[in-house]
């Protein structure tokens, strides 16, 4: 697996403005510092801007933002909050970036959950071995969450 090259200082910057908050600063680091997506639990972390098959988090997020959705579908995440990144099509995490150290969010066939987790303590559950479904399922908030009636 190759490893794609840190962000730029510009698609950072770009990618707070479009999304209206500051990248919690550990995501940030990893981004400018390490990589551009790719790495990281699941499938790895989204790139910001250029990825394939619309896995750019701020493109999605845009998509997401302002796509119709119909009765059926799960309503829009709140603004500030961005797929991160996917264990599968249909499982994976979401980050609010309007938290200051990046609040995790489960994404599970439409359903989403805040979870009592922030992005450094999520990753060091994943460093650790333990970011496992029960785990998951133990940090989740009512706050904002939302569940499908289907």
């Amino acid at each position: 697996m190759t490893v794609p090259e840190p962000a730029s200082p510009s698609a950072v910057e770009e990618g707070e403005q479009v999304v209206g908050y500051p990248i919690p600063p550990l995501v940030r680091r990893l981004y400018l510092e390490i990589a551009d997506g790719g790495i990281g639990p699941f499938r790895g972390f989204y790139p910001l801007l250029d990825g394939p098959e619309s896995g750019a988090m701020l493109v999605g997020y845009v998509e997401f933002l302002t796509c119709e959705l119909a009765s059926t579908d799960p309503p829009p995440t709140p603004a500030g909050v961005l797929f991160f990144c996917f264990e599968h099509e249909m499982s994976g995490m979401l980050l609010d970036f309007r938290h200051p150290e990046g609040q995790m969010w489960l994404w599970d066939q439409g359903d989403r959950h805040k979870l009592d987790l922030t992005f450094p303590q999520w990753l060091e559950a994943w460093l650790g071995g333990r970011l496992t479904d029960q785990f998951l399922a133990s940090r989740k908030l009512q706050d904002e969450s939302w569940v499908s009636d289907w």
